[in-house]
């Protein structure tokens, strides 16, 4: 599904008209009408209150408005004043609803919000770019705390469309039905938490101008088309060979987490690269890896940076497909020549996790010596690291700093959290629409990494392989928290059953969290 951030919707507004010409007139009529049927359908309101602003939003808004009474819904629409002078579209509008003797006032405070059933929120659309006035400010408050369900027009007004920051104050919607393309602020957060339920309408646009958007949801459908048939005729090498570099005193877990999930994920073969002096651990705990025991640190915690590559030279024998470094690897400065000399000795794809993440956040520059493709894989303290950009900036530019850093080192980024994003160099970039706080737990991204290896070694693309990884995860999460709950889901829950998660992509089987939250209308 693309998604269509504000400069976007300006150009193909635009152009609509200009290359088309299908008019502002008919859009807001189709705009409002299919407003209405939603409404209809889902709420059969007999007596909302429409709170319109004076834009083009609030046009929409007085549409809806004349349909539902027009078809025996005793409405009452309120006028806010967002703009000095009123657009075209909403004052012909207004003289519709006057004509039709639709009750009607500009005076918020004289309204008692809970003597009506329905509150349809068409104050500001996608044209908000500042913050709210005071006045305003109070009314969206009024609403929200009003035990009245509210139905936000195109997005919660209030809520930038971008990002989904709130413009100081933001309506909180039981529904909203947005038009033509989803805005990224409706899918990543916080916007995401403002609205329970979102429609998403076709006002009839016409598909090529939307060839230009760099930027999607990915959900189940996006998913299912990535699935490859797995060949009868095949061994473990046809799967591929997942080689994993990692591991330390006490952190023997990590490595184990992503070689499992990349087995469970349906790579053909596993190789541990690990210090001594956890080597038996993996051989009990995952026997079916090879198992490459790097000689231990002087302090006898991790791998001997020093003799790492001959290590890998000589024992190495099986040419991988992918190769992971970081899953428990250790934070001691000399480890970063053992993440150097993995970039300079692999020809395959290289994902950089977790501790050797740490160890390059000064040293970015060592990725431009990559031979193939490199994903990064940061959670937000990881991004902080290497961006050198404080965490809460990060988490309230999640989309901007995830391009910014994927186009700056030339590498896919995987942003880690609710809402990943993952970016492609900075050409296009990805909002993942799977998981749920159930899976804040230790081990979580180590099973993401091994995922996303194991894909790259059954032969999809790198790009591919970080949003099918990314979605598989958190949709097995997901799919726990159906049976379960949104709490204490342990990456070896989602190991076992990603198998069976793949499956129901391939089917494309929706779980209720799935369906939850946006309709296709």
């Amino acid at each position: 599904m693309k998604l269509a951030n504000t400069k976007d919707i300006k150009k193909i507004d635009s152009l609509v008209e200009s290359r088309y010409g299908i008019s502002e007139n008919v859009r807001v009529e189709l705009a409002g009408f299919k407003s209405y049927e939603i409404i209809k359908n889902r709420y059969s309101t007999k007596k909302p209150l429409i709170v319109v602003g004076t834009g083009n939003n609030g046009a929409d808004g007085l549409v809806a408005a004349r349909f539902l009474a027009l078809n025996g819904s005793d409405c009452r629409v309120v006028i806010i004043k967002t703009s000095k002078t009123p657009t075209k579209q909403f004052a012909s509008n207004l003289k519709i609803i006057k004509k039709l003797k639709i009750q009607h006032q500009n005076n918020f405070n004289k309204i008692n919000l809970e003597t009506h059933d329905l509150i349809i929120d068409a104050i500001f659309g996608v044209g908000l770019n500042r913050d709210i006035n005071t006045s305003i400010k109070k009314i969206i408050k009024a609403m929200n705390l009003s035990k009245v369900k509210i139905c936000s027009l195109d997005l919660p007004s209030g809520m930038n469309a971008d990002n989904g920051l709130p413009y100081s104050e933001c309506i909180k919607a039981d529904a909203t039905i947005t038009y033509d393309f989803i805005k990224p602020g409706l899918v990543t957060d916080p916007g995401c938490r403002m609205t329970k339920k979102l429609f998403h309408v076709s006002l009839s646009t016409p598909n090529n101008l939307s060839n230009g958007l760099d930027m999607f949801l990915v959900d189940n459908k996006f998913c299912n088309s990535l699935v490859k048939d797995r060949n009868m005729n095949s061994n473990k090498g046809t799967f591929g060979h997942v080689v994993i570099i990692g591991g330390s005193k006490n952190m023997s877990g990590a490595i184990l987490l992503s070689g499992l999930a990349s087995y469970k994920t349906g790579c053909g073969l596993v190789t541990l690269c690990a210090p001594k002096n956890i080597s038996n651990v993996l051989k009990k705990k995952l026997p079916e890896s090879i198992i490459i025991d790097v000689p231990d640190s002087k302090d006898n915690t991790t791998m001997d940076e020093e003799l790492f590559a001959k290590e890998i030279k000589t024992r190495l024998t099986k040419k991988p497909s992918v190769v992971v470094i970081g899953p428990g690897l250790g934070s001691r400065k000399g480890l970063l020549r053992i993440v150097e000399e993995t970039i300079a000795y692999f020809k395959c794809p290289i994902i950089i996790d977790a501790d050797a993440l740490n160890l390059i956040s000064n040293n970015l520059g060592l990725l431009s010596r990559c031979k193939s493709q490199v994903i990064l894989t940061p959670h937000p303290g990881e991004m902080s690291r290497i961006s050198k950009i404080k965490i809460s900036e990060i988490q309230r530019n999640r989309l901007a700093i995830a391009k910014k850093i994927s186009k700056r080192t030339k590498t896919i980024t995987v942003l880690k959290g609710f809402r990943t994003v993952i970016s492609d160099s900075g050409k296009e970039t990805f909002i993942n629409k799977s998981g749920n706080p159930g899976m804040a737990t230790g081990g979580m991204g180590d099973a993401l990494t091994g995922i996303i290896a194991s894909f790259i070694a059954q032969g999809y693309t790198a790009k591919e392989s970080a949003l099918f990884g990314v979605f598989t995860h958190g949709k097995a999460g997901d799919i726990i928290a159906e049976k379960t709950s949104k709490r204490g889901i342990l990456a070896s829950d989602i190991i076992k059953i990603i198998s069976k998660t793949i499956l129901s992509i391939e089917k494309n089987k929706e779980s209720f969290l799935d369906t939850d939250e946006i309709t296709y209308v």
